[in-house]
């Protein structure tokens, strides 16, 4: 519930947590309860008192999961936070500053040393045991007395199947680690046969949280009844009705300070959310424009996303959220401000039209869309909560079909580059289900998802997607798909050493795409063959193919007249091969001109992986002259942005360059 919110009660359960705390061994705690019982309300106020604890050193930090978000994709986010927030370096967290002060306040508690670095998460190898190994480190790093507390809130529900990873991860949980889960009566970890088995959780309350007791109820009145025109006595006997339900109690209790008459509230829980929404109508215009935005967004946002869909400006909305009662309904979480209960966002949505409701969400999908294109335009970063809820709102507004498309054509590449490849798996999932079989849709989600086991090394599972892909664009007689599946095949092969049977697909790719004119996938082919013959130590063959691959996109420019951002990345690639090859002949002096001419397009582009290769290459070029400090210095500097990038094979490489400049 709101932070704002008093606490009252739940001793029993308090105490069973405090319990938890003494006890060193990893646990999972499980809080069950039906929707409106207080279950974030306890969760919080578990979080304050483990903080707060006089003998025992935490921290905690929270996380709500939606029902699209898959255990892995979870467990990505939680590694990629922590491993900024022990950086705090300036613009991590960008937006979500209360996340960033909960990650500190574990950080906090361990020693750090060279855990920075460690925490690093590997987007290329199985998330689970990563995040895994992430709580074994920190648990080394704490002392006795330290806790580390992991918050799991969910947003209705879990994913189907969720429980089976979870329980894994509960199973393996190192010392003085805590994972609290927050589930409905009929969540997945409560029916889970698996994780009953598992006997390291603890369920507070044992059965489920129930209503609040009388005591709890008088306290909650004591410390309120001055916000009311009304006795004690008048108060008391109006809000019996409730039983103790605590969202119902706490939502009258605002509607009364708001000026709701003692006769005016509903007669049942259930109409506590009718009543608070009846209330901000009152408040205008803006308020309800304010929060049917924030009740379609569903999760927590920046400011800058809930004025671009409800309209409003940054004035109107700091003005509309000075309303004490406005402020009340939303809570931080993630990114920024939500409504505080999913109970009143259920109640909003369904007060909004069919016509208005995909207005809405069209707003929404436009602004992501918007964020997305504007990273790709520019080069930088792309907005991972564009990328992961852009096909949430095009689903609603325009169907399953839309969803697709939109999640092949401008959110995967987003989620890839960002190494969110979990979240991109568990889309290309969904996507998959929405696709007809045998169709080009499916040939063209499969594709994308060949790619991304590839990029974590699980070339077989690659390849044989690819493959399926392959036989679906034949089958369609569709040649752009067969080069596209063909060329990625040629990556597969190339990355498993079969250099001469990637050549071969690749030609074919190539004669492919010469014949539909497809300059851009026919430049492509001349860079993956280009590095194919590099390994082969065929260095003029390399450099014919990286010639030619320049002379395409020449071409490209003088068709167009503008230089895309598409060709400038193959000519700056280009480049950065050639330089490779010079430097494989001793030819120092060549490479370095290619790389200056690499450089120069990727720096003004922030083409961040061409520069980060650039930089490995000046290294070998200043360690060939016997500049040994100068070629340390731009392997660190590469190292740096491979890192940030998410491309741990290459860290690990350019580390084991700088291990042997250093002697180790």
């Amino acid at each position: 519930m709101s932070e704002r919110k008093i606490f009252v009660g739940r001793k029993a359960e308090l105490k069973q947590f405090r319990k938890v705390l003494e006890n060193p061994r990893g646990q999972a705690v499980l809080v069950v309860g039906q929707a409106g019982m207080g279950k974030t309300w306890l969760i919080n106020k578990m979080a304050e008192l483990a903080e707060n604890h006089p003998n025992f050193k935490c921290g905690y930090v929270r996380y709500e999961v939606t029902p699209t978000d898959s255990v892995d994709s979870t467990m990505a986010l939680m590694m990629d936070n922590a491993f900024d927030a022990a950086q705090i370096e300036d613009g991590s967290f960008s937006g979500t500053a209360h996340r960033l002060e909960q990650w500190r306040s574990i950080l906090n508690v361990i020693n750090l040393g060279d855990l920075v670095m460690s925490l690093r998460r590997d987007p290329t190898k199985n998330t689970r045991d990563q995040f895994l190994e992430r709580l074994q480190l920190i648990s080394k790093r704490m002392p006795e007395n330290g806790r580390a507390i992991f918050i799991i809130d969910p947003e209705k529900y879990m994913q189907k199947y969720s429980d089976q990873s979870w329980a894994i991860v509960v199973k393996g949980l190192p010392d003085k680690i805590k994972i609290v889960f927050a589930q409905r009566t009929e969540d997945v970890l409560v029916e889970s046969a698996t994780f009953k088995a598992l006997d390291n959780i603890s369920r507070i309350p044992e059965k489920r949280l129930d209503v609040l007791e009388k005591q709890a109820v008088d306290e909650l009145l004591d410390k309120r009844i001055t916000e009311m025109d009304y006795s004690m006595t008048e108060v008391r006997k109006i809000l019996s009705k409730y039983k103790g339900h605590p969202y119902a109690l706490q939502g009258a209790l605002d509607l009364l300070k708001a000026g709701t008459k003692l006769e005016e509230l509903p007669n049942d829980p259930t109409g506590i959310a009718i009543a608070q929404w009846k209330e901000l109508c009152k408040r205008g215009k803006d308020a309800i424009r304010l929060f049917k935005a924030y009740a379609i967004l569903e999760v927590g946002v920046p400011d800058e996303v809930v004025t671009d869909v409800s309209e409003l400006d940054t004035d109107t909305l700091q003005s509309v959220l000075a309303d004490n009662f406005i402020g009340g309904l939303l809570r931080e979480e993630g990114y920024g401000k939500r409504i505080y209960h999913a109970i009143l966002a259920d109640h909003i949505v369904e007060q909004i039209g069919g016509v208005e409701l995909k207005q809405y969400h069209n707003r929404a999908a436009d602004l992501y869309r918007q964020k997305l294109a504007e990273a790709k335009r520019f080069q930088t970063m792309p907005d991972v909560l564009s990328a992961t809820r852009l096909p949430e709102h095009v689903l609603v507004s325009e169907g399953k079909e839309a969803f697709v498309s939109v999640f092949v054509n401008e959110c995967f590449s987003a989620l890839r580059q960002q190494g969110f490849l979990d979240a991109a798996i568990s889309m290309s999932e969904r996507a998959l289900d929405y696709v007809k079989r045998g169709s080009k849709w499916e040939a063209a989600v499969m594709g994308n998802l060949g790619g991304i086991y590839e990029r974590r090394g699980e070339l077989d599972k690659a390849e044989t997607i690819q493959k399926k892909a392959l036989r679906i664009d034949e089958e369609h007689e569709s040649p752009e798909g067969m080069a596209l599946r063909m060329g990625s095949l040629g990556q597969i092969y190339r990355m498993k050493g079969h250099l001469h049977k990637a050549e071969q697909i690749h030609k074919r790719s190539l004669e492919i795409a010469e014949d539909l004119g497809a300059q851009e996938l026919i430049a492509h082919n001349y860079i993956d063959l280009s590095i194919i013959y590099m390994l082969l130590g065929e260095l003029d063959r390399a450099q014919d193919m990286s010639h030619r691959a320049l002379e395409i996109t020449e071409s490209i420019k003088l068709k167009e007249i503008v230089e895309s951002v598409q060709v400038q990345e193959i000519i700056a690639t280009a480049y950065g091969n050639m330089a490779a090859i010079h430097i494989k002949k001793g030819q120092v002096d060549k490479a370095e001109q290619m790389i200056r001419k690499s450089l120069q397009i990727a720096e003004v582009l922030g083409m961040r992986e061409v520069i980060a290769n650039q930089y490995s290459n000046l290294g070998q070029v200043y360690k060939k002259r016997g500049n040994l400090k100068t070629a340390q210095e731009y392997w660190y500097k590469s190292l740096k942005l491979f890192d940030k990038i998410g491309m741990p094979h290459m860290v690990d490489k350019v580390q084991g360059w700088i291990d042997e400049l250093e002697g180790k």
